[in-house]
């Protein structure tokens, strides 16, 4: 085979010095001629081809078997192309077909089946001595590999090290702006070149294992291909993350505008709830405490409408598993929400109801005490003992609210306290005496004046009602308190016995309940 091709060679070579054409130039792959390359191409010359087509060769050497059957021809205007995928392996111009009476597609066809053949009688070599080659060039390839892998490592565990070692302040901390705002400390700076310096070896490592592991596992016969199948596995992903990345920058600068529009309409309309708020700006109607409520809510509209525009722009937005998890995440608010959505409703409804505001003083249920805060949960009442209670605002819905507070400024609030007095007494020294503990109270106003009322005649007593106003609701604890001991004070002045339910009065010789009397 050798022999009749170097005999071939020569004739060609005689018969192309005799024309004056240029040498032609033999395709050699794993020591044996394939064929001949005999003219130019442009400004190649037949070495130049030859020598390019054994590159493609060699490099096509390393691939796995499968690989081979994707060899094809392709034919453009007259000329032909022996290619795999989009690499070119060997191009036949019109002229050099002609030389041999052929078409190009008919020559290129001839050396697809030459360089198939050797291809795959390469790759099912298994000779002794080619075994131990490969077993060699793997071996010093890996060496190669692990020693890279170790310095890389080796390397940046060294700069990390000394960054580590690092106390003073680094870069960003000694920009002023910087600084002065707080914005990045040494420690967090430090935290962020470790993070940047990791982030850098991953990327070193991994951009030469993408380089290298298909160089490793090309140098045996049966790993050919195993590298790319493993970079594959690893590069798809990624592939895939780029390619959503790109496709969704337009979507991406779509919900940009619409975030950023949103959130200006939201500074808009919260400066001017806050300019309400204060007095400076006055709607007819409209209560100042009701401004920001009302931005609360306008605000959660702004929200929820714009996550509406931009939900059909978010990546995977019309996929089954998104729409699944967007099912499944509304089944799990609707089933867990609905008393928090009866509490918010409750809040907007007393928003709006204003049965109270911040620093009235109310009673709700069993609990007294100044509303600190409210909103569209809960209410939080201080108790006069300054216990702070947390109710919800559905139980404010359901059980009503006593304010002490609303009307007193304007029209003041009764304070009433009853006792139960006799028969014996006469009922307008009662009246008289009532009267008067309300006037030495401090804090009683004097305009309205206090008055009585008897509120029942029952068997043994005559129950007396004292009522009296004041402007002071936070106080009513202490006023009650400097009430009822003047009620004491001035009836046991007069010598009058304050009689409860469980007194009966047995003038028999029994002494006098009034402290210091001995009675008669």
């Amino acid at each position: 085979m050798q022999l009749r091709s170097a005999i071939l060679f020569l004739l060609v070579c005689m018969a192309v010095r005799l024309s004056g054409q240029p040498a032609p130039a033999p395709v050699v792959f794993a020591q044996d001629t394939l064929f001949y390359i005999t003219s130019n191409m442009g400004t190649f010359t037949p070495a130049q081809r030859a020598e390019q087509v054994q590159r493609n060769l060699q490099r096509l050497a390393k691939l796995p078997l499968r690989e081979f059957d994707s060899l094809r021809v392709v034919v453009l205007d007259g000329e032909a192309e022996i290619v795999l995928g989009d690499d070119i392996i060997n191009s036949i111009s019109v002229r050099e077909a002609q030389a041999r009476d052929l078409s190009a597609e008919e020559l290129a066809q001839q050396r697809l089946v030459m360089i198939r053949q050797a291809l795959i009688a390469d790759y099912n070599d298994s000779s002794l001595r080619r075994v131990l080659v490969d077993v060699a060039l793997f071996l010093l390839a890996l060496l190669v590999f692990l020693a890279v892998f170790w310095g890389v490592n080796k390397a940046f565990n060294i700069f990390r090290f000394r960054l580590r070692s690092i106390d003073h302040a680094l870069l960003l901390s000694r920009v002023a702006l910087v600084r002065r705002f707080s914005l990045v400390t040494p420690r967090m700076e430090k935290k962020l070149l470790l993070f940047l310096l990791r982030m850098l070896r991953y990327t070193v490592l991994i951009v030469f294992l993408y380089l290298y592991l298909p160089f490793l596992f090309s140098q045996l016969n049966y790993t050919r291909g195993f590298g790319e199948q493993l970079m594959e596995y690893v590069l798809q992903p990624l592939r895939f993350l780029w390619d959503g990345v790109t496709g969704f920058l337009p979507s991406f600068l779509f919900i940009i505008i619409i975030i950023v529009a949103a959130r200006y309409l939201i500074g808009g309309l919260r400066y001017i709830a806050q300019q309400i708020g204060s007095g400076q700006v006055t709607f007819t109607n409209f209560y100042p405490d009701w401004a920001i409520p009302t931005f609360n809510l306008v605000r959660a509209l702004i929200i929820i409408f714009t996550l509406v525009i931009i939900f059909p722009y978010l990546p995977g937005a019309g996929t089954e598993a998104f729409q699944g998890v967007s099912v499944f995440v509304g089944l799990l608010l609707s089933l867990g929400a609905a008393g928090v959505i009866g509490n918010v409703l409750s809040g907007v409804i007393l928003t709006y109801m204003r049965p109270f505001v911040i620093g009235d003083r109310v009673k709700i249920n069993d609990i007294t005490g100044d509303v600190i805060g409210k909103s569209l949960l809960v209410t939080r009442i201080k108790t006069v003992r300054n216990e702070e209670v947390t109710i919800p605002n559905g139980i404010l819905m359901n059980g009503g609210v006593m304010n002490y507070s609303s009307l007193t400024e304007q029209h003041g609030l009764i304070l009433h306290t009853s006792i139960t007095i006799g028969y014996d007494v006469p009922w307008p020294q009662v009246h008289q005496l009532m009267i008067e503990a309300a006037r030495r109270t401090d804090r009683i106003d004097r305009e309205p004046e206090p008055f009585v009322l008897q509120k029942a005649l029952n068997d043994w007593y005559v129950e007396y009602e004292l009522n009296a106003y004041t402007h002071d609701s936070h106080r009513m604890a202490r006023i009650y308190s400097d009430l009822h001991a003047n009620i004491q004070d001035t009836f046991r002045e007069a010598g009058v016995e304050i009689m409860s339910s469980h007194y009966m009065a047995i003038r028999d010789g029994n002494a006098s309940t009034i402290p210091g009397s001995s009675g008669e």
